[in-house]
């Protein structure tokens, strides 16, 4: 922790003498993730529960009756002055997310207001409460009971929907003084939440302001299915920018299927 927050000092430093935010912002994301470019991961608790239970888990947070009834919006934060090491991204779906005010998530008098905007959020813990394990024709589903302790702008909330907070790609856009991200959730392997499989796709484009990231753009989930259990950091993903049109391609191979956009600084385009 104390490497990260002083790469960031001497980092945020050098941006204010020469003007490179963009490179010194990428340096302190792959500081923070270590190798292979994920982000540190938060306190977990239980990681591992064998005692699997059958059925299967309806999460509370997106509660179709409970949204419906709740009228507090919480605003979504799209700013972050110093990118914490814990730092994810919330997708909400088409209704919204409930946030609750402590982990007992299924209490539903216990909503805070819900989320209806991506957000930058920061989690600090992951309470892997339950496993559960139902059949699925010839082979068995598993879905988790998680709560997620993370902040928005400083406070504190709870929810069962699972953030994005796999981070497989980065690309500084020098010309827009844009960050470009590839984002995935890792949706786990039999009963190992967070174990491998990264799916659910995302882009995510960011504007360097004020030494800091200020969120510009979120995709929804890409029309792709990656299909391997690991990403592959040096062969699943290539790119290539037309300095005559000033666009970003880029082109993400999974298992069977392949993904290709093309980002102009304001739109995303698939290609296929």
């Amino acid at each position: 922790m104390y490497a990260i927050a002083g790469c960031m000092v001497q980092c945020f430093n050098v941006a204010r003498r020469t003007g490179l935010i963009l490179f010194c912002f990428i340096t302190m994301l792959l500081n923070a993730g270590g190798g292979n470019g994920a982000l540190a991961q938060a306190f977990v608790v239980s990681p591992f529960n064998f005692n699997i239970q059958r059925g299967s888990y309806m999460p509370a947070s997106t509660n179709a009756q409970a949204l419906a009834r709740t009228k507090r919006e919480i605003t979504p934060q799209i700013f972050a002055q110093k990118p914490d090491a814990s730092l994810s991204l919330l997708f909400p779906g088409a209704g919204g997310i409930l946030l609750f005010n402590s982990k007992n998530v299924k209490d539903l008098t216990n909503v805070a207001g819900k989320l209806t905007s991506p957000s930058l959020v920061v989690v600090d813990t992951i309470y892997h409460n339950q496993v559960y394990r139902q059949k699925a024709g010839a082979a068995d589903k598993y879905t988790f009971d998680m709560c997620y302790a993370l902040r928005i702008d400083g406070k504190r909330y709870y929810t069962d929907f699972r953030p994005h907070s796999f981070i497989s790609f980065r690309q500084s856009l020098a010309h827009h003084r844009q960050l470009f991200m590839v984002i995935a959730q890792m949706t786990g392997h039999d009963m190992y939440a967070d174990k491998g499989y990264p799916g659910h796709f995302r882009i995510a484009v960011f504007d360097m302001q004020n030494d800091g990231i200020k969120l510009h753009f979120a995709s929804e989930e890409l029309p792709f299915h990656y299909g391997r259990e690991f990403f592959d950091d040096n062969g699943a993903i290539k790119t290539a920018y037309n300095t005559q049109e000033q666009s970003f391609g880029i082109e993400i191979k999974g298992l069977n299927e392949t993904y290709k956009g093309v980002w102009d600084g304001k739109v995303l385009k698939h290609l296929n």
